[in-house]
């Protein structure tokens, strides 16, 4: 069954992750800034912070790995 993409989840008091069939994205808040990174069993790379929770999704949404496209 093909996944319908990544969706937002709230997993901590500070965090969220996307969870995809190939890996997934993390944002972590850290005082005032959103760090995200991507996990999968091949890659991963950390994100330039961002200032907004709203900021840092976007940038997740638009990356090549984001699998909803």
């Amino acid at each position: 069954m093909k996944s319908k993409g990544m969706k937002w989840e709230r997993i901590g008091n500070r965090e969220w992750r996307a969870v995809g069939e190939e890996g997934s994205f993390f944002i972590s808040q850290m005082g005032s800034m959103f760090y995200s990174q991507y996990v999968s069993k091949e890659k991963r790379f950390k994100m330039p912070p961002k200032q907004k929770l709203s900021e840092a999704k976007t940038m997740c949404e638009e990356n090549a790995y984001w699998e909803d496209k």
